[in-house]
């Protein structure tokens, strides 16, 4: 029967076979090394995360720029944990719209319908709020240019365009942009081999030294 790494560390140290490592933590050091070796990598995903949506012209609305990651280790096993927000999957697949399909032809999501929830109305109203929003000719021209956000606090017809621009957004869809597998690509490209010479150096290390 096969026996673990942790066992057989135990019982090299129960013989002998470590000597001057005395009260040494091979679980502890290995550990150690991993912690490491996942902030950096995962540190590189929120980097590479955010020059993908910066170089793609991805509207950061809501939180889709938030990037958290959770390590979890137990005396077994180590788990990075990345987690970014649940709606940037349909903005890298795109979405069908309720009457074209041409900004995401292969999308698997598809609205169903024109409504939009209080949370995606927040996010389209606060984009229109940005510099990032177009702002009309004619509006400019009547209320002058003093900063998209004190415009649009003037423009009565602010909810009108709200309203006309999530009818759009449902109707035609959204585009396309992957950007979620990119970066999961170059971010932790070599990670498996990187994390396998960490581990083997601690391994002999503890075992031989």
């Amino acid at each position: 029967m096969p026996i673990s790494i942790a066992q057989s560390q135990k019982i090299n140290l129960d013989n002998g076979f470590v000597g001057s490592v005395g009260s040494f933590n091979f679980s502890e050091v290995t550990a150690n090394e991993i912690n490491a070796l996942f902030i950096e990598r995962a540190e590189m995903f929120k980097k590479v995360w955010l020059e993908q949506l910066n170089s793609k012209k991805i509207i950061a609305s809501g939180n889709i720029e938030n990037v958290e990651y959770e390590i979890v280790q137990t005396n077994s096993s180590a788990t990075l944990n990345i987690s970014f927000p649940y709606y940037a999957k349909f903005v890298d697949k795109g979405v069908k719209g309720v009457r074209s399909s041409k900004n995401a032809p292969d999308s698997p999501y598809k609205f169903k319908n024109y409504g939009m929830s209080a949370d995606g109305r927040k996010s389209i109203a606060n984009w229109l709020r940005t510099a990032k929003a177009k702002v009309r000719t004619t509006d400019v021209k009547k209320y002058g240019a003093k900063g998209t956000e004190k415009k649009f606090k003037k423009i009565s017809e602010f909810d009108q365009r709200l309203e006309d621009t999530i009818f759009n957004i449902k109707k035609y869809g959204i585009k396309k942009r992957d950007f979620i597998e990119p970066t999961i690509k170059k971010s932790l490209e070599g990670f498996e081999k990187e994390l396998g010479e960490v581990i083997g150096k601690t391994i002999t290390i503890n075992i031989f030294q």
